[in-house]
C-alpha cells in the first residue's frame, strides 16, 4: 500500500442541526487542501491553559505568531511564558467577544464542548481559521503530526480521524528518516540558488539537474 503524507490546514464543512454544528455527510466533503502557513506578526488565540493548549503555544510561538492565551487556570510553563512576555494571558473564561477580525487564528484546547461550540461559531462568523482538539465537527483546519530535520518537513494527517494513529507514523519515520536528511535540504538549495544564476529562465533544465543530483544522492 502507498502512502501519501498531507500536511493539512483543511477546510472541514458543518452544518446547524437543532442548535448544533454536526459533521456533513463524508461523501459531501470536499479532499483536504495541504498547506503551510506564514504566521510571523500574525494574532492567535489559544483557548485553554493546560498540556495540549502549551504545546500549541510552543508551535505558535515558533511560528511567529503573536499568541493570547484564555483560560482560568494555567500550567506552570504557559504561566512561565507570561512572566517572560512572551504570551499574552487572560485568566478567566472565554467569552465570545474575545474573539475578533484582529485574531488570524484561533486554537480550543478545552474539553468544555459549550466553549467549543462557542469558539468554532465565533471564528466562523468572523473568518478566523479554527481548530479545536479532538472535535474535528467544529474545526475547519486540522494539525498534522511533524516530522522535522532542519528546514525538511514532512507532515501526517489522517484528517482529524486519527491522531493516534498520525502520531504512531511520524514515529516511524523519525527513525525511517535520516537524521543527516537536513543537510541534504540545505545543500539542494544551495544548488537550485546556483543554477538559477548559471542557467537563468532554463526551468526545466534546472529541475533536470536537481533531480539527478537528488536521485544520485539517495542510492548511496
Amino acid at each position: 500500500m502507498r502512502l501519501g503524507w498531507r500536511h493539512s490546514v483543511c477546510l472541514c464543512s458543518a452544518v446547524a442541526v437543532a442548535g448544533r454544528r454536526l459533521p456533513i455527510p463524508e461523501q459531501q466533503v470536499a479532499d483536504l487542501f495541504p498547506i503551510y502557513l506564514k504566521l510571523n506578526g500574525r494574532r492567535a488565540l489559544v483557548v485553554g491553559g493546560g498540556k495540549i493548549a502549551c504545546l500549541r503555544v510552543k508551535q505558535l510561538i515558533k511560528a511567529g505568531a503573536e499568541v493570547t492565551v484564555v483560560s482560568p487556570k494555567a500550567g506552570a510553563e504557559i504561566e512561565k511564558l507570561a512572566e517572560a512576555g512572551s504570551i499574552g494571558l487572560v485568566r478567566r473564561g472565554f467569552e465570545r467577544t474575545d474573539l475578533s477580525k484582529r485574531y488570524f487564528v484561533v486554537i480550543a484546547a478545552t474539553s468544555d464542548h459549550e466553549v467549543q461550540q462557542a469558539v468554532s461559531e465565533e471564528a466562523e462568523r468572523h473568518g478566523i481559521l479554527c481548530n479545536v482538539v479532538d472535535s474535528p465537527a467544529y474545526c475547519n483546519f486540522y494539525t498534522p503530526a511533524v516530522v522535522e530535520r532542519g528546514e525538511l518537513r514532512i507532515a501526517i494527517s489522517t484528517s482529524g480521524r486519527s491522531p493516534s494513529l498520525a502520531g504512531k507514523l511520524r514515529e516511524y519515520l523519525e527513525e525511517a528518516i535520516p537524521k543527516n536528511a537536513a543537510d541534504l535540504t540545505e545543500t539542494v538549495g544551495l544548488l537550485r540558488s546556483k543554477l538559477r544564476l548559471e542557467i537563468p529562465g532554463d526551468l526545466a533544465a534546472q529541475k533536470k539537474l536537481v533531480d539527478e543530483f537528488v536521485q544520485k544522492v539517495l542510492k548511496k
